[in-house]
C-alpha cells in the first residue's frame, strides 16, 4: 500500500491542472509577442508578414541543434562492446534475441523409400521410420532475413538508393510542419490589419472546429457531448458580436483562418499520440526549423520577384532585433510550453485557452497604446470567458470523480497478493 498513498500524496497536481497552468502561461507570452509584432508592422511600419514568420521560424533550428547534441547520440544500435576472447559473435546473437519457444508438427510423409542392401550376400530391404511429429523452433524475423541473405549464392554488389523516413518525421513534414506555417503566417498577417485584442477574439472561433472535428472523428480524449457544444455556442456568440465590429475585412479572413489551421493542427497532434505515443517536441520544432530554412529562402526571392512582399531593403538593428525577441519568447518558448499543455490537456480545452489572451491583450492595448476597449469587445469577452471557465471546470471534475473512485477501492481491505496486483498494474 505504500505505492498508493505515494500516489495519492503526489497526485493534488495531476497532469491535467498542470496542462490548464502552463496554457496561461502561453497566453501571457504570446499577447507580449504580438505586441511586439505589432509595434514592428504599425509603430516601425515593417509590414512583411511572411519575413516575420520566415526568421521566426528559422529560430526552431535550435530545437534541431539540441536533438542531434543529447538525444540522438542516445538512439545507436550497438551499445555493448564484446571482445573476441570473452564470447563467440554467433552465441551472442543469439543470446541477444532468442529462437521462439519449441512447438511441434506432423510431418506428412512418415516413411522413408524403400533401399536394398547386401547383408552376409543375401539381399534384405530395409525401412526407415520416422516419428509422426518433428520439433519446430522459429528464428526471430529480425535474424531470419540476415540469415537467408548469407545462405544466398555470391552476387555482385549492386547500388541501392533508399531513403526511410519514420512516422514522426513523416507527420512533421506533411501535417505539423505545414500547419504550424500556415498558423504562423496568417496570424502574423492579421496583426498587420488590426489590433491584438481583435485577432484574439476572431482566433478563439477555434473551438468550433475543434467541436466539429470531434463530431466526425471521435475518439477516447476528443469526444461529442452536449455540455461542450454549450461551450462553444458560448464562445461564438462572443466572436460574432466582435467581428461585426471589426474594420478590415482582410484582417477578420487572416484571422478565421489562422483559427481553422490551430484547430486542425490541434486535433491532428491529439490524433497522432493517441495512435502513436509522445511526440519528440525537439525533433518535430527542429524538422519545422530546416523546413522554413530550406523552403523560406527561395519563396522570399520570389515574393519579392513578383511584387507580392519587397525583401529590400533588410530591417535595421530596431526591427530585426524586435524580431528576434518575439520569436524568443512567443515561438522558442511559449509554443513549447504551449505542445507541452497540449498533451496533457484535451484540445478543446487548449483551443478555448485562447480566450485568456482577450483580457490580457484589453490590458495590453490599454497599458502600451492608450487604447481602451470598446463597449463591444467587453460585452465579447463575457461569453468567451465562460466557455473556458467551463472547459476547466469540466477538466477537473473529470480528475476529481477519477480520484473519488479510486479512494473508494482504497478503503477495500486488500489481501498481500492483490495489493501487490494492484500495485503492478498501476505502475503499468
Amino acid at each position: 500500500m505504500s505505492a498508493l498513498n505515494h500516489r495519492e500524496t503526489s497526485g493534488c497536481l495531476d497532469s491535467k491542472s498542470v496542462g490548464i497552468c502552463l496554457l496561461l502561461i502561453v497566453n501571457v507570452l504570446w499577447v507580449l509577442s504580438s505586441e511586439l509584432t505589432r509595434f514592428i508592422f504599425v509603430d516601425e511600419e515593417f509590414r512583411r508578414p511572411f519575413f516575420t514568420v520566415y526568421v521566426k521560424s528559422c529560430t526552431l533550428i535550435i530545437y534541431m541543434i539540441r536533438y542531434l547534441l543529447f538525444e540522438a547520440k542516445h538512439d545507436n544500435s550497438y551499445k555493448i562492446l564484446i571482445s573476441e576472447n570473452s564470447i563467440d559473435s554467433e552465441t551472442y546473437e543469439l543470446s541477444c534475441e532468442s529462437l521462439a519457444l519449441e512447438g511441434y508438427e506432423s510431418v506428412t510423409d512418415v516413411d522413408s523409400d524403400v533401399e536394398s542392401i547386401i547383408v552376409d550376400g543375401e539381399k534384405r530391404q530395409r525401412k526407415i521410420r520416422f516419428a509422426e511429429r518433428r520439433e519446430i523452433r522459429r528464428m526471430p524475423a529480425s535474424n531470419a532475413e540476415d540469415q537467408r541473405k548469407a545462405r544466398l549464392p555470391y552476387r555482385h554488389p549492386s547500388i541501392e538508393c533508399q531513403l526511410y523516413l519514420s512516422r514522426h518525421v513523416k507527420y512533421t513534414l506533411f501535417y505539423f510542419a505545414p500547419l504550424w506555417l500556415l498558423c504562423s503566417f496568417t496570424y502574423q498577417a492579421a496583426l498587420a490589419f488590426t489590433s491584438v485584442s481583435s485577432l484574439n477574439l476572431v482566433s478563439s472561433s477555434s473551438s468550433v472546429f475543434v467541436l466539429a472535428f470531434a463530431i466526425c472523428f471521435p475518439s477516447a480524449n476528443n469526444k461529442f457531448s452536449a455540455y461542450k457544444c454549450l461551450l462553444v455556442i458560448i464562445n461564438i456568440a462572443g466572436v460574432l458580436i466582435v467581428s461585426h465590429y471589426i474594420p478590415s475585412f482582410i484582417g477578420a479572413l487572416f484571422a478565421q483562418i489562422s483559427a481553422l489551421a490551430y484547430a486542425v493542427y490541434l486535433f491532428t497532434y491529439g490524433h497522432f499520440e493517441e495512435r502513436y505515443g509522445k511526440l519528440d517536441i525537439n525533433l518535430m520544432f527542429g524538422t519545422i526549423g530546416v523546413i522554413a530554412l530550406v523552403i523560406g529562402t527561395p519563396t522570399l526571392n520570389l515574393l519579392d520577384k513578383f511584387g507580392v512582399e519587397p525583401l529590400h531593403p533588410l530591417p535595421n538593428m530596431t526591427q530585426f532585433s524586435s524580431i528576434l525577441f518575439s520569436a524568443l519568447i512567443g515561438t522558442i518558448v511559449a509554443d513549447y510550453l504551449w505542445l507541452l499543455a497540449a498533451g496533457m490537456c484535451d484540445s478543446l480545452t487548449a483551443s478555448l485557452s485562447l480566450t485568456i489572451s482577450i483580457p490580457l491583450s484589453f490590458f495590453a492595448d490599454t497599458v502600451i497604446r492608450s487604447k481602451a476597449p470598446t463597449l463591444a469587445q467587453i460585452l465579447a469577452s463575457i461569453p468567451i470567458l465562460l466557455a473556458f471557465v467551463g472547459a476547466a471546470y469540466a477538466q477537473s471534475s473529470s480528475v476529481s470523480i477519477r480520484k473519488g473512485l479510486s479512494k473508494r477501492v482504497r478503503k477495500v481491505e486488500l489481501s498481500p497478493d492483490n495489493e501487490q496486483l494492484i500495485d503492478s498494474l498501476l505502475d503499468e
